[in-house]
């Protein structure tokens, strides 16, 4: 059997390393000849942390070491390649999260390795493990044997506990940029004696969306068809050329409904991949709207595009909101016509231009909201007040816990795009004014609304204290149902805990 593309290319040492950041740390590590007892290797997926770990593995075992690089020759380095490595011991976090895996590990690193001279464990995953598998962990990393290692890799370091962070050396991989992933790609191709266009390298590092993993796999599965070309690429990934995106921009510009949905028709019939064909579109709307501020990235691309800042800005959200709840869809296509319908169903382009003359005004002074909306508002609390509950249902299927949160508020005032709302207690307005709270609000209020809305939290005046459950039922907005229990248990919870929103 063949061996998979990106694993026959995987980084043998530290030179191989396609991170530059994370290579040039490890390499001065290793270059000074000391080196920490444990490791935390954190970033996004597929950009080479277990890669790295092997390596560093086989440096500090490798029997004919030049200067700190693995020889990848010696009997060491190739069972740690080969993965019969004894005394390399790679671990799942997310199938070995428990503390009895933990004490397993605990009671075997005592033991001196079988045949190299240290005893590597590589724990994938780690932030998986149990709060009790850390507390155990933590022990060993305190009082490690002098020939044990530990590399702890991690897609979420932010959820493994201080104390396990400050025991290890960190070293973070970020998001790979396309002048790392080309050069990967052109050497592969070199290697493997393809021949190929550098813009369908360039489109294969864009779709790989900054994972190394990624692009290799493209590139294998391009490789099937023979040279490596652009048409190749977009076939492969299942953007067919005729489905140009500002081919469709032009017809969303012209707000002809039906042609921009028999369009999406089409491309669903030819096998089109949705959730590429939406990044596609929010580039190039992101073009327009750089281009109608004179930043010109590629403006020949765009310049045919008629919208205007605000046409884009809605049109970015509708697609946003379309690519989120494209995983969930029952019929695959349905978010992306429903954005459709909604961008048609607008007041006509002049009004919707017309609100480029409208300046946002946040609240003044202290922060309080005033008790009144401004006249002159694009948005009325009143009709905030009627439409709530449509705005608590659109936020709902989006993320539920932000909808816990807005429960217990209640819209207050408006002044220009600004919606200001009370809330009553400082957790909930600490998470709702998170970045990822705030947007996943303002989307879902934008779309019941029909213009953009902005978020503005107001911290009401604290009451006599009571318990949470009283506090939260006597203080909640007169909007809610009665059939909020549910809410108010999770939202028990999360105070009871101490936890935060994920």
């Amino acid at each position: 059997m063949a061996t998979t593309f990106y694993l026959k290319h995987r980084p043998q040492n530290f030179q191989d390393l396609d991170s530059t950041e994370a290579r040039v740390e490890l390499e001065k590590i290793f270059k000074s000849g000391q080196f920490p007892h444990a490791f935390l290797i954190s970033g996004p997926r597929g950009i080479g942390k277990t890669s790295a770990a092997r390596v560093v593995a086989k440096t500090v075992n490798c029997q004919e070491k030049k200067d700190f690089e693995p020889c990848n020759q010696c009997s060491s380095c190739r069972s740690i390649t080969s993965g019969t490595c004894l005394d390399v011991i790679e671990i799942d976090a997310a199938s070995n999260r428990g503390i009895d895996d933990i004490k397993e590990l605990r009671e075997k690193i005592k033991l001196a390795p079988a045949s190299a001279k240290y005893k590597v464990y590589i724990i994938d995953e780690v932030h998986m493990l149990t709060t009790e598998a850390f507390n155990a962990l933590l022990k060993t990393l305190e009082e490690p044997p002098e020939h044990a290692l530990f590399i702890l890799c991690t897609t979420d370091p932010e959820k493994l506990p201080k104390t396990i962070i400050s025991r290890c050396q960190r070293i973070n991989f970020k998001r790979a940029k396309k002048t790392e992933i080309i050069p990967k790609l052109e050497k592969i191709c070199q290697t493997e004696a393809f021949e190929y266009e550098k813009e369908a390298l360039e489109e294969i590092a864009k779709l790989s969306d900054g994972s190394f993993r990624d692009a290799v796999k493209i590139l294998g599965q391009v490789a099937l068809s023979g040279k490596i070309t652009l048409s190749a690429v977009v076939e492969t990934a299942g953007i067919l050329s005729e489905f140009n995106p500002e081919e469709f921009l032009k017809i969303l510009a012209q707000k002809k409904t039906k042609e921009a949905l028999t369009w999406i028709d089409k491309a669903v019939e030819q096998g089109v991949n949705l959730r590429l064909l939406l990044e596609n579109l929010l580039e190039k709307l992101r073009l327009v709207l750089l281009s109608n501020f004179g930043v010109e990235e590629d403006s020949s691309a765009v310049k045919e595009i008629s919208l205007n800042p605000t046409e884009v800005r809605i049109l970015i959200e509708l697609f946003s909101r379309a690519y989120f709840e494209l995983k969930n869809a029952v019929i695959p296509q349905l978010p992306l016509e429903m954005a459709i319908i909604e961008w048609a169903s607008m007041d006509d382009k002049k009004d919707v231009s017309s609100q480029e003359t409208k300046k946002e005004k946040p609240p003044e002074g202290n922060g309080e909201a005033k008790a009144s909306s401004t006249a002159s508002s694009p948005l009325q609390v009143e009709e905030v007040k009627a439409r709530w509950s449509e705005i608590l249902e659109k936020v709902k299927p989006l993320n539920h816990s932000v909808q816990a949160f807005l429960r217990a508020s209640r819209p207050l005032a408006c002044e220009g795009e600004f919606l200001i709302l009370e809330v009553f207690y400082k957790f909930h307005k600490d998470q709702l004014e998170t970045e990822k709270c705030r947007r996943i609000f303002e989307q879902a209020a934008s779309s019941v609304l029909g213009f953009p809305v902005k978020l503005k939290c107001s911290l009401a005046e604290k009451k006599e204290e009571t318990s949470l459950v009283d506090k939260i039922q006597t203080s909640a907005s007169p909007l809610a149902s009665e059939e909020d229990d549910d809410i108010i248990s999770f939202a028990e919870e999360i105070f009871n805990k101490g936890g935060s929103l994920q």
